[in-house]
């Protein structure tokens, strides 16, 4: 059910043509009756139904030759989101099959997590292998939206934008306000922030990347009573932000059942803990209201110029405006903003050379 939601939101032509192969009863969704289909024990296809067993909401990509290949659902994903073409065109006879060079797979990661998706690279052992018999193969990897490198694939002379983290995040609703929970699974850490307004909220939501969005069911209920969030009563701004973008319900303790959500997803054992790293709203000013933000272009509006854009030089792109954005829309404490400034002042006075790190 999960890969059949997603599959909803492909477009394309060809991946809707592909999507019509699909039987849901394995979590390939091959169909064992079409041209290559056969999941008996020992062909590679079961092999990969082991390794996609073990990460089903993963992208399965397999290294076999000089390609990595998917097949089924993670073909269409392929076909869908990395540009690639499907194995064999469009013939109906045949179970959905797509892959890229193996020169071209950080290309693949990229668009695959950019639009969310996690994967698991297995690949194949290289050596001499006796006749007729399989190749082993192992995982190697993992890609995900938050950290989409993997070991190997970073060449020294590439000038990398490594991204930031992407979290998971949980919206509630308590008699304090709306709360927002981040949960990053690299870092194996999560915040809260309690008390929030509407306005705050539906800010934080439209100006942060994230891998998933869960609500809980305190939202639907409202103060008037009424059960149908978003047609009645309160919340209409957030429902407005929402509904536009691919959401599940959760229920229970907010963040308990969060973390559980996250382990379910990841694949991580229950016993894995996770910290608490929530800064405390203390002597630290609050966030942009909704309208404050788009009048002064700190969120994309039709329209309206990006003050950040004025206040910053013209050949001024990426990470810098990207930070200052950042401080507008989530202010740190007041004595951390002191030491900030302290440390721009200090770095601009700087005439030696500064050390290289990797990022």
């Amino acid at each position: 059910m999960w890969w059949q939601e997603r599959l909803q939101m492909c477009r394309k032509p060809s991946t809707l043509h592909l999507v019509n192969r699909l039987k849901y009863s394995n979590l390939l969704g091959l169909d064992v009756n079409l041209k290559n289909g056969s999941l008996k024990e020992g062909t590679l296809n079961w092999e990969m139904l082991q390794f996609k067993s073990k990460f089903p909401r993963e992208v399965l990509l397999c290294r076999v030759g000089d390609f990595y290949e998917a097949i089924g659902i993670d073909a269409c994903i392929l076909v869908e989101y990395a540009g690639l073409n499907p194995f064999g065109g469009l013939r109906p006879e045949s179970i959905p099959k797509a892959g890229c060079p193996v020169v071209n797979l950080r290309q693949t990661l990229d668009d695959l997590t950019r639009n969310g998706y996690s994967v698991c690279i297995v690949e194949e052992v290289q050596g001499p292998t006796q006749a007729r018999s399989r190749k082993s193969r192992f995982i190697s990897g993992h890609a995900h939206p938050g950290s989409p490198y993997v070991f190997g694939l970073v060449g020294i002379d590439h000038d990398l934008d490594f991204p930031e983290p992407m979290p998971v995040i949980g919206v509630s609703r308590s008699a304090k306000g709306y709360c927002i929970i981040s949960i990053l699974e690299t870092m194996k850490t999560y915040s809260l922030e309690d008390g929030l307004t509407e306005d705050a909220l539906v800010t934080k939501l439209r100006t942060s990347r994230y891998h998933h969005l869960f609500l809980h069911t305190s939202l639907r209920q409202n103060t008037s009573g009424t059960s149908r969030w978003g047609e009645y009563g309160e919340g209409g701004l957030l429902w407005g932000e929402c509904i536009a973008r691919h959401f599940e319900w959760f229920e229970g303790d907010p963040v308990i059942e969060l973390l559980l959500k996250v382990k379910e997803l990841y694949g991580l054992e229950n016993e894995v803990t996770f910290r608490n790293v929530t800064v405390s709203y203390e002597n630290r000013p609050r966030p942009l209201h909704l309208g404050t933000a788009t009048q002064i272009g700190a969120i994309p509006t039709e329209g309206i110029p990006c003050l950040l854009k004025v206040l910053l030089p013209s050949n001024c792109s990426g990470l810098p405006i990207l930070y200052v954005r950042d401080l507008l829309l989530n202010p740190p404490a007041y004595e951390i903003a002191s030491t900030i400034q302290a440390i721009c002042k200090l770095m601009s006075k700087v005439t030696c050379s500064i050390p290289e790190f990797t990022c």
